[in-house]
């Protein structure tokens, strides 16, 4: 594509926002931000599609408004030797990228079907690319951000440390965990290691493991123009890795201009009776609601309080164990999952929102969508949800992992209104989709405006056939 000058004010950017999942199969917080922000950028003159993994064939629809494009997993790995030369050896990804070219190919997740292999293969065909961490797995063997599962970890990816945290998560004793961080690197792969066990060998190559991470990590900022960090903890890790500071932002998440509408037209009121205590979020391990239950079965049945939890989850064991913490208390109502538009009304029925996640969250989204309604948070004192809930002032932070501190928080709040009604007068108005789109304009239009005066007029050449 071929920009006329410098001015990329008056031009209609495209970009191409790709993600692991999406629209209709799953909904969670990174689906939600991308639908979001395509839509609040199409004011701001930046056209763009949607462009994601899927374990299906190919297809390409259309989802409230915005193009979609799904493409098989492994299409990354598959090449045609046969096209023209200019083309030979290029992916079934990369010839998708090609006929759909977008100016800059932005990357919302970091998975197998949608990651480093395919941030490699558009920065290969000169494609400016922009990272958003919405997760910490580029970051953290275990997922978590928890050092040792106890402490909030500083993201700094060392190898002995990481493989110790790591091979502890796994269940092994800390003498035993710390003996595996200090095997030498290596694969472990052939020879004498198909004679044990696949998680000997996995728990052998934890070190080896952890300096992949730091290597894919810098392979990340080396593919990207800039890297977006959703939370300053995250920003904070990415410097701790050596990432530059120039590659680097902040933008954090925001809400959709809908929603504050909706909330203006029709906001929350404040329990008469019983307070009402929410959960909005996946019914696994990670996303805390045992914490929440384990806390109701501490408070006395006479404290007017309720519990509504709203989810679902694949992990058997794990909703077996809410089940049988919720027990006969009828005071604990599963809502099951619900849609996004179901979301307002959810909100409106509960007095707080409770978020408490036993890992670093990017976000969380649905913390701002509470306070959108006027519902003030009870979250754990963990990244993302620390960093946007004042303790005392407009919510309650919490140990991620102490049910009878949640206990006592929650019972208090049913006990005393007068404090929920003055927390409730101190939420801020929240940040909208709107504030993060002329962000994202402005870095967009940087990036491109840097490639024009180093003199690169072109990057691929558009063919006419876009979605």
């Amino acid at each position: 594509m071929t920009l006329e000058g410098s001015d990329t004010g008056s031009k209609r950017l495209r970009i191409a926002h790709c993600v692991g999942f999406y629209f209709p199969e799953g909904m969670g917080g990174t689906e939600v931000y991308v639908q979001d922000l395509r839509a609040a950028l199409m004011d701001r003159s930046i056209d763009g599609y949607v462009i994601a993994a899927t374990d299906k064939s190919f297809e390409q629809y259309v989802w409230e408004g915005v193009p979609v494009v799904r493409y098989p997993s492994n299409w990354a790995g598959i090449r045609d030797y046969s096209a023209a030369r200019s083309r030979a050896g290029l992916s079934k990804f990369q010839e998708l990228i090609l006929q759909n070219a977008p100016d800059i190919f932005h990357l919302h997740s970091w998975t197998s079907g949608a990651g480093l292999t395919h941030l490699a293969q558009v920065a290969q065909l000169g494609i400016p690319c922009v990272v958003t961490m919405h997760v910490p797995s580029a970051l953290c063997l275990r997922g978590t951000m928890l050092l040792h599962g106890r402490e909030a970890c500083d993201g700094r990816i060392d190898d002995k440390r990481c493989a110790q945290c790591w091979a502890a998560s796994r269940g092994l004793p800390p003498a035993l965990a710390n003996a595996v961080s200090s095997l030498p690197r290596r694969s472990w792969s052939g020879g004498w290691t198909s004679r044990i066990s696949s998680k000997a060998v996995t728990l052998l190559s934890a070190r080896s493991r952890a300096v992949v991470q730091a290597l894919e990590l810098h392979r990340m900022a080396e593919f990207s123009e800039r890297i977006v960090a959703p939370s300053q903890w995250v920003y904070s890790a990415l410097l701790a890795n050596g990432v530059a500071p120039e590659k680097l932002r902040i933008s954090r998440q925001a809400v959709s201009r809908s929603l504050t509408v909706e909330a203006q037209r029709l906001p929350h009121e404040p329990a008469k009776k019983d307070l009402t205590i929410g959960f909005i979020g996946r019914l696994e391990h990670y996303k805390g609601a045992h914490i929440l239950l384990e806390a109701m079965a501490q408070i006395p049945r006479d404290v007017p309080i309720r519990l509504r939890i709203a989810g679902t989850g694949t992990e058997l064991p794990y909703l077996r164990t809410l089940e049988q913490a919720a027990g006969s208390d009828k005071r604990i109502e599963f809502c099951g999952g619900i849609s996004r538009e179901q979301v307002p009304d959810f909100l409106r029925q509960v007095d707080i929102l409770a978020v408490p996640s036993n890992y670093m969250e990017t976000g969380p989204l649905v913390v701002l969508e509470a306070y959108a309604f006027g519902v003030p948070v009870m979250g754990a004192n963990l990244g993302g949800i620390a960093e946007r809930v004042r303790d005392g002032i407009d919510g309650w932070l919490l140990p991620f992992d102490d049910s009878r501190a949640w206990a006592v928080a929650m019972r208090e709040a049913a006990q005393d209104r007068s404090r929920l009604q003055r927390l409730t007068a101190n939420i801020l108005p929240s940040r909208t989709m709107g504030d993060v789109a002329d962000e994202m304009a402005v870095l967009y239009r940087e990036i491109i405006g840097g490639r024009l005066s180093l003199g690169h007029a072109e990057t691929v050449r558009m063919p006419a056939d876009r979605p």
